[in-house]
């Protein structure tokens, strides 16, 4: 207990957790207390209530086909490949084979689609009324006739468009993944948007729809920040040549990897409960008729939240122990932006995400759909944090008998020093 303590005191005190804890505080001011400023009003009729997704045949097919068409025609299609946008466009072979995955949605032939001449994409156009007064006036797209065939089903459609996704290159609108964000928004009607509003601010509810938001905020940050706590402790370490009077010491290699871990960890966890709890006496504060329940909000949070810091500081320790803390940070930084640099905002994760999206107290029902999946990716994040550690401890051990490079070099500059 007393080594856990030590260790906990010098995260405290060192500089790389005071700006980690400022990174919180400062995306939690800046992101999420501006929406406990003023409680949800319920929809007035008449109003417009923004898009819910809808993933039905009937929305995504025409949608997402006439988008894939509108594409083909100009010769060139939008992707968002792991380092941002990019137009791409086709070569031959690829192209002809767009063309074939166009017939079967549209019953048009290649040689149709290559001899349309009077294509125009769908635009806005601003003019002039005879008071000089803008008038924006919206156009359809101009393509050839087309109806999508009864015998395609809505499984074989999702197969044409993987299939057309791979021609592109991955990452374009047409991937399964993002089809429903892309091509399944439809207007809210007035009794949808009511139905959602009383989802979202029922008592036992609220609380969670408040944390999930707070959970997509923190989740970005804790991907990351807790690799440059874990492998500035470690430089630290090797500066003050604590390695040294590490190696040395009468304790296991297990027992002093995790009491250097948890007490880590135990640190990092602080801040966030910290800003976690002010959310929720600010949630209870804007629905003061409401008698909310905080127990769901605080498990989700703890769920989502705690396994990204487990898993992020656990790798950051094996890879600055294997390696050097500044490839720990390198290797991780590297993963954490292939993780968000292509995510949608609303309910958009995989089984081995390691950043988890749901940026709206609206659409509950998008992420309770994912409710398995969100849980086998959390504990997919704790069995690799454990899997980690012991990795760890099984290395440092190995350091501390020698049995390194790395450690075998600090013996040899001890030595070198002794004479």
């Amino acid at each position: 207990m007393a080594l856990f303590w030590k260790e906990s005191k010098k995260t405290v005190c060192s500089l790389v957790f005071i700006l980690y804890t400022v990174a919180i505080i400062a995306m939690y001011a800046s992101q999420f207390m501006p929406e406990l400023e003023a409680p949800l009003m319920p929809p007035r009729e008449g109003e417009t209530y923004g898009d819910r997704i809808k993933e039905t045949p009937e929305v995504v097919m025409p949608a997402a086909t006439e988008s894939l068409l509108c594409e083909y025609l100009e010769g060139s299609y939008v992707a968002y490949p792991v380092f941002g946008y990019k137009a791409v466009r086709l070569k031959e072979s690829d192209s002809i084979e767009m063309a074939y995955i166009l017939k079967e949605l549209t019953g048009l032939e290649k040689e149709e689609l290559d001899g349309f001449t009077g294509y125009e994409n769908a635009h806005y156009e601003t003019v002039f009324d005879e008071n000089q007064n803008p008038v924006t006036t919206y156009h359809e797209a101009k393509l050839p006739q087309y109806r999508i065939p009864e015998q395609v089903t809505y499984e074989r459609f999702l197969e044409l468009m993987e299939r057309a996704d791979k021609l592109i290159g991955g990452g374009s609108k047409y991937s399964v993944r993002y089809l429903q964000s892309n091509f399944a928004k439809t207007p809210m009607t007035y009794e949808e948007a009511l139905a959602e509003y009383e989802e979202v601010t029922d008592a036992s509810r609220i609380a969670e729809s408040y944390g999930r938001l707070y959970c997509d905020y923190m989740g970005i940050l804790l991907s990351i920040m807790p690799a440059f706590v874990c492998a500035g402790l470690w430089q630290a370490d090797k500066r003050s040549r604590m390695e040294m009077l590490v190696y040395t010491r009468e304790i296991s290699s297990f027992k002093l990897v995790l009491t250097r871990y948890l007490a880590m960890v135990c640190c990092m966890l602080i801040p966030v409960f910290l800003t976690f709890a002010h959310a929720l006496v600010g949630v209870c504060a804007l629905y003061p008729d409401k008698q909310i329940l905080i127990g769901r909000a605080l498990i989700l949070m703890a769920i989502w939240l705690c396994p990204s810091i487990l898993a992020v500081t656990a790798i950051g320790a094996l890879l600055s122990e294997l390696v050097s803390p500044f490839f720990a940070i390198f290797i991780q930084g590297v993963w954490w932006y292939m993780a968000t640099s292509s995510q949608q905002l609303i309910a958009d994760f995989t089984r081995y995400a390691l950043v988890i999206r749901h940026n709206t107290l609206g659409d509950p029902s998008l992420f309770l759909a994912k409710e398995k999946l969100f849980l086998e990716n959390r504990i997919g994040y704790l069995v690799l944090a454990f899997l980690t550690v012991i990795g760890s401890a099984v290395i440092y051990n190995k350091a501390r008998k020698g049995g390194l490079w790395r450690a075998n070099r600090f013996r040899h500059q001890d030595i070198w020093k002794n004479h």
